[in-house]
């Protein structure tokens, strides 16, 4: 009959922790990188809007380029015809709201001309936004406060 002794139980220790460490290894993606296995392509949630900053202004082109500064990231948007292009306005100081101030922000349509560069701005997509391509005609344009 089988008894749980010193032994029995550091064995029983060592093959659970080989166990545990398999399956992180497994369900991390790590284990295709230390046998040489094929990598699986990574998937991305695919992403319709993005904020950033405004690196500069093209009036003629009626585009402007857009930095994510955490990804460190560049965007040229292109406006369309139908692009909504409004700034955000609220109507006290957002670093100083009165106790009876709701958030909710006036939207002021605006044209490429008042954008300038530094201006923090949302962009809305109607297609998924990749990396080192354009955004062409977004739904949206949001300068925020």
């Amino acid at each position: 009959m089988f008894q749980l002794d010193k032994k029995n139980i550091l064995i029983i220790g060592v093959v659970g922790a080989a166990i545990l460490g398999g399956i992180y290894l497994y369900s991390s993606g790590k284990l295709t990188q230390l046998t040489g296995g094929a990598k699986e392509e990574q998937v991305f949630e695919e992403v319709t809007s993005i904020a950033g900053k405004v690196v500069s202004v093209d009036e003629a082109g009626n585009s402007f380029v857009l930095l994510q500064p955490k990804e460190e990231r560049q965007f040229t948007v292109k406006l369309g015809e139908s692009t909504a292009f409004i700034r955000l306005i609220f109507p006290f100081d957002i670093a100083n709201p009165p106790a009876e101030a709701t958030f909710t922000p006036e939207r002021k349509v605006i044209t490429i001309e008042d954008l300038k560069e530094n201006d923090q701005v949302f962009v809305r997509a109607s297609s998924p936004i990749k990396t080192n391509q354009d955004i062409v005609s977004p739904l949206e344009v949001q300068v925020l406060p």
